[in-house]
């Protein structure tokens, strides 16, 4: 019986965090959808169903908070990794106090990830 894949959505208004991050998800054996704005994933999220976000933070428009919240609304089970390169604590405090699965920063740590896809496909 085939193992279910992980489908991850990645979050940044920079486009080479997001390309970053879809290369190393794939080598991971992630599949991995990009959003370039808050606004475009939740827009994703109404269209499929996502096993794992990474959400930057801050972003122009809708910030990292808030869409989170937003994508807790549509799918209250979401597992969300924040991801910052800024000190921005009382937020990320504020993330993890609503569910927040993690925080990661900027520069990010390859085998930090690892270990969070490790971890997610375990449950």
């Amino acid at each position: 019986m085939p193992e279910h894949k992980i489908r991850a959505l990645i979050v940044d208004d920079e486009k080479i965090v997001r390309d970053f991050f879809k290369r190393l998800l794939a080598f991971l054996g992630v599949e991995a959808l990009d959003a370039d704005s808050g606004a475009s994933a939740i827009e994703l999220v109404r269209q499929k169903k996502f096993d794992l976000f990474f959400i930057d933070v801050r972003m122009p428009e809708l910030n990292g908070l808030d869409t989170y919240r937003q994508i807790r609304k549509l799918d209250p089970e979401a597992t969300v990794v924040m991801m910052t390169g800024y000190a921005v604590e009382e937020i990320l405090k504020v993330a993890q106090k609503e569910g927040a699965f993690c925080h990661i920063h900027k520069p990010f740590d390859i085998t930090e990830i690892k270990d969070i896809i490790t971890k997610i496909s375990q449950v």
